[in-house]
């Protein structure tokens, strides 16, 4: 997942593999934020705000701090 691009998919399992909990938020990239939004409307039709997975707030970094394709996570 950190390799490769971010997907709907990958992010699902990644949320399911960690067990993470509505208690921290995912931050990306803002082109793996992109390319994730663009895959979740692709098999959705949509995307609400705030963008949520299975429960978990997938937000885009806007600190500069967050690698390509690298998945974080915050304490929310």
């Amino acid at each position: 997942m950190h390799n490769g691009k971010i997907n709907f998919a990958g992010i699902r399992d990644y949320i399911l593999e960690n067990e993470l909990t509505d208690s921290v938020a995912i931050v990306l990239h803002p082109d793996s934020f992109d390319s994730l939004a663009m895959d979740y409307i692709s098999q959705h039709g949509f995307m609400e705000r705030p963008f949520e997975i299975l429960g978990i707030t997938i937000l885009e970094d806007t600190t500069g701090s967050i690698s390509r394709n690298k998945i974080e996570t915050v304490e929310i």
